[in-house]
């Protein structure tokens, strides 16, 4: 029995990898057993890897609304931009979490030769990192050998910049996405000393790992929010899940006009969310 991916390409299909997705999400193993027994009953030969996705998301639902959350992180991720919320802002919230003071700038910065946008700004330890946010809409997208390049140029440019005082300094440069680095442009990047981290790079703490340790779950992954209610969350800056948990139910109801039950559904949601990465 084969996959479809989204490039045309086909796979055999695997249900370790089906099973191997679901524990990722922290779902204990007997939950697991079950949905993967009813996965394995809908699959059929030529099913598309999105197909196969949303059975399994569907069908994690029906036992758990926390773990399919969870599972769907790459779905959220990708609606973040349709909900009004910025990716670069996101990276700083996930950097902030891990005790940098990161930010996204307002203005551009000044280089050597041209001005620059710059996605988010970090420090920590006495050290600043230039950082540029990639956001991929198809999470199986590449960040090529051109995007590295170019990234590692622009902070060539500022650093040069900053030593003739027309801007910050940076001692690092990031590249960070939600999709995945080709191998030109790992290999490109490792030799000029950027940092990488994309979906699954490095191994051992890649983006995904980063999100899963501190729970740090972007609203957009609740399967059955309201465009009203993904409108209102952005319009109050309320990103993560973890920012939702912290809240009182009539805090949410007021902020983004929602009826008291719902915003404390939402809340109770968002704290099972955050207590399963513990």
């Amino acid at each position: 029995m084969e996959v479809i991916k989204s490039s045309g390409d086909r796979s055999p299909f695997s249900i370790e990898k089906v099973r191997q997705s679901m524990l990722r999400t922290g779902a204990k193993p007997a939950l697991v057993e079950a949905v993967v027994k009813r996965v394995e009953a809908q699959v059929y030969d030529g099913i598309s890897t999105r197909k196969l996705y949303e059975i399994v998301r569907d069908e994690l639902r029906k036992d758990s609304v926390c773990y399919s959350c969870k599972y769907n992180i790459r779905e959220g991720i990708r609606k973040m931009g349709p909900a009004g919320f910025k990716f670069e802002k996101y990276v700083a919230s996930i950097l902030n979490a891990y005790n940098y003071q990161a930010y996204v700038p307002v203005d551009d910065l000044e280089g050597s030769c041209v001005n620059h946008e710059v996605d988010v700004i970090a420090e920590k330890d006495n050290r600043r990192m230039f950082i540029e946010a990639k956001f991929r809409n198809d999470f199986r997208g590449i960040v090529k050998l051109k995007d590295t390049m170019a990234t590692w140029s622009r902070f060539l440019d500022l650093v040069d910049g900053s030593a003739v005082g027309k801007c910050l300094h940076f001692d690092e440069v990031w590249l960070v996405t939600n999709a995945r680095f080709s191998d030109r442009s790992r290999q490109y990047g490792t030799c000029k000393g950027l940092r990488l981290i994309g979906w699954d790079f490095p191994k051992d703490k890649p983006f995904s790992k980063m999100v899963d340790h501190l729970a740090l779950y972007p609203v957009t992954v609740i399967h059955n929010l309201t465009q009203k209610e993904l409108e209102g969350f952005a319009e109050i800056g309320m990103m993560l899940c973890r920012e939702v948990a912290e809240i009182s139910p009539d805090e949410l109801s007021m902020r983004i006009e929602i009826s008291f039950e719902r915003a404390a559904e939402l809340i109770e949601l968002c704290e099972e969310i955050v207590a399963s990465a513990k």
